[in-house]
């Protein structure tokens, strides 16, 4: 049984999610700070959170960016559900790690739709493929997903794991962002303007020295350099 964290200082809007998500078949913990979660978080490790942005005390932002310097916790999904709903608060949240965003108010229906296609991709994406892709100083390690540059363990989120890891197995193909959406998250997921821009931005930072291996094609999309 997948294990949800839910963590929104609204008590009616916890409960509504509580029990939809439960009635999923899903084992749901919610919390009205992030302190609160945090502190159960060790305890009880869960497989996503939903995290809400303007809260008493730590806010959504900071949490993010807490659990993604973790080493034992960096890779759980993060769905931020907000009423933040300017393009700039979107992007925010993905580039401090953030999975997906949704606006409130929003329909349940939606939120069922996007926790179901995060854990659908994490079964399917690249949890079977153990080989190890390299390219030039570059390790990614699907089993365990993990990044290595020149040796080094560099940190990245899921989807920045799944961009590289698309890349790394088709050197020299061209992908549009549409390409990349439907490879990485599905084509039942809304995904905001600049989302693929981001992560590809985030993604070419912590390459480093290797970041130009990502090739940007003007007006057509993404592809990695032969």
């Amino acid at each position: 049984m997948k294990k949800i964290y839910i963590i929104d200082d609204e008590e009616d809007l916890r409960e509504i999610l509580r029990v939809n998500l439960s009635k999923e078949g899903y084992d749901v913990l919610a919390f009205p700070s992030a302190e609160r979660a945090l502190d159960s978080i060790d305890k009880k490790t869960p497989d996503l959170i939903i995290l809400d942005i303007m809260m008493q005390g730590m806010n959504g932002y900071d949490f993010c960016k807490k659990i993604r310097t973790s080493d034992k916790h960096k890779s759980i999904p993060i769905i931020f559900l907000s009423a933040k709903s300017e393009e700039f608060d979107k992007v925010l949240g993905l580039e401090l790690g953030g999975d997906d965003y949704i606006t409130k108010p929003f329909g349940i229906k939606e939120l069922i739709s996007r926790v179901k296609a995060i854990f659908r991709r994490a079964e399917t994406n690249v949890q079977s493929d153990t080989d190890v892709l390299k390219h030039g100083g570059i390790e990614l390690f699907p089993d365990k997903y993990a990044l290595k540059v020149d040796g080094k363990n560099i940190k990245v989120t899921k989807t920045e794991f799944n961009l590289l890891y698309l890349f790394l197995k088709h050197p020299g193909k061209v992908f549009t962002r549409d390409n990349i959406i439907n490879s990485i998250k599905g084509e039942d997921i809304y995904v905001i303007d600049r989302t693929i821009d981001v992560h590809i931005m985030n993604l070419r930072k912590k390459l480093g020295k290797y970041k130009d291996i990502i090739s940007t094609f003007s007006g057509v999309g993404y592809g990695l350099k032969g």
